[in-house]
């Protein structure tokens, strides 16, 4: 097992910023508990032991930190083989050089109809892969204490739609059948919600923080996001939280044409990658109610960028995006396997240059 060698200041930085304060430097938070692909280039990982075994991941993990000498978000790493898993209705794909993928079983309307006429909600104690995440989170909290988090966080209503029904027949069905995807969005709602309260139960967060990871929801027009996005996912907050939560939404999607109405859906942190989600433009709307975080494109300038471009473009983003407090460093999506170790570097060091208040 690596050394733990937490960066608590970089933490409380963050702390600062998800509340749109202005901590004495912008933070850096590269969310290493979506972190497979790097780490296991980096590293030599095996997909499989890396999804069952937390004291592989736990170790990947501080090994990075400790080389870096910066915050990433700590805990077990799933990919996509456990919200999905709740229903009964995918085969999780798991093998030795990817993160766990998902094969939905609902990829005919029939098929769809089936399902719904049929469904018996899931006990939200067991259902599906539950139990892998209070076994790795039971782990890293025995190791780490309290500087791990209580898993609070879910894939959004839309993306474990699309993860039963294969995400271009979910927005067919949305199109031929939407009374059917109302029913399998109501469904998966209220699990999310009865899941919430055992995940409190079992793991007693000291506060009501939420994260959604919700990528295709905004594959939708506005109209449609208003009709099968905003409501399920502001249940699921509206369920939960309260006014003083950190609300946090990661989505890779283009999301400029819903922007605006992210505050009301109950987003007060934004956690984005898409090269056309131009941060100056997220800034001057919502910049004053949402954390934003992100935007470092990871291929273009972390994986194949030189470190002087890497060190422009974060300038770039900290120039657009600090005023007045909110803003963390990320990279949104995921680092890209193959990042070299000194364009992380790159970006560590331009934050301690242009990242000052």
């Amino acid at each position: 097992m690596a050394e733990i060698k937490v960066n608590m200041k970089n933490r409380q930085r963050i702390a600062i910023a998800q509340k749109l304060g202005q901590p004495d430097r912008i933070p850096i938070d590269f969310s290493l508990a979506s972190q497979f692909n790097y780490l296991h280039g980096w590293l030599g990982l095996d997909g499989r032991r890396f999804l069952l075994d937390p004291a592989y991941v736990l170790d990947a993990q501080l090994k990075f930190i400790n080389k870096f000498q910066i915050e990433g978000t700590l805990g077990p790493v799933f990919g996509l083989a456990i919200d999905p898993t709740y229903f009964n209705a995918a085969d999780i794909i798991i093998k030795k050089d990817t993160s766990p993928w998902v094969h939905g079983h609902l990829n005919t309307v029939e098929k769809l109809k089936d399902f719904i006429k049929n469904y018996k909600e899931p006990d939200p104690w067991s259902a599906g892969n539950f139990p892998l995440i209070c076994n790795g989170y039971a782990y890293f909290k025995n190791v780490l204490g309290d500087l791990i988090g209580a898993p609070m966080g879910m894939l959004g209503p839309v993306d474990i739609a699309t993860a039963l029904c294969g995400s271009t027949n979910f927005f067919i069905y949305a199109k031929t059948e939407p009374e059917l995807i109302h029913s399998l969005l109501e469904k998966i709602t209220d699990f999310m919600i009865k899941n919430i309260e055992v995940r409190e139960e079992l793991f007693k967060p000291d506060n009501h923080d939420f994260s959604i990871y919700d990528d295709y929801c905004a594959f939708f027009n506005r109209q449609d996001f208003l009709e099968f996005a905003f409501p399920y996912i502001k249940k699921v907050w509206d369920a939960y939280t309260d006014k003083d939560s950190i609300r946090q939404f990661h989505c890779d999607s283009p999301l400029d044409h819903v922007v605006d109405l992210l505050p009301e859906m109950g987003v007060n942190v934004l956690l984005m990658f898409d090269p056309k989600n131009d941060i100056a433009f997220f800034k001057e709307k919502i910049g004053d109610r949402v954390c934003l975080k992100g935007n470092i494109n990871p291929l273009k300038f972390l994986r194949f960028g030189k470190p002087e471009e890497v060190k422009r473009e974060v300038k770039r983003q900290i120039e657009a995006a600090k005023k007045e407090g909110g803003y963390i460093v990320s990279t949104g999506g995921e680092l890209a396997d193959g990042t070299p170790d000194e364009n992380i570097f790159a970006l560590i060091e331009a934050v301690e240059e242009y990242g000052k208040y």
